[in-house]
């Protein structure tokens, strides 16, 4: 698979679903999380593509695109937080 993922534009979580009225922030996830020292390669890095997200709500998200995946898109939503 090829190119940029596209900027989300709505997001569903289950019967949940937010219409994206801004991105705020972009960013590439190229770190090895919780990999110990002695595994980490280049061949055990996250490829992701990170986004935070201003839902026309009011809600934060963030969530990425994981490029490491050959066979399809990955999409993870990672938080959620919500208007008061």
């Amino acid at each position: 698979m090829g190119g940029d993922p596209p900027k989300p534009a709505r997001v569903r979580d289950g019967k949940r679903e937010w219409i994206v009225a801004e991105v705020e922030r972009v960013w590439f996830d190229t770190g090895h999380g919780g990999i110990p020292t002695r595994a980490r390669t280049w061949r055990t890095r996250r490829h992701r593509k990170r986004f935070t997200l201003l839902a026309e709500n009011g809600d934060r998200l963030e969530l990425y695109f994981d490029y490491a995946r050959d066979d399809r898109p990955v999409w993870q939503l990672v938080t959620i937080d919500t208007a008061r």
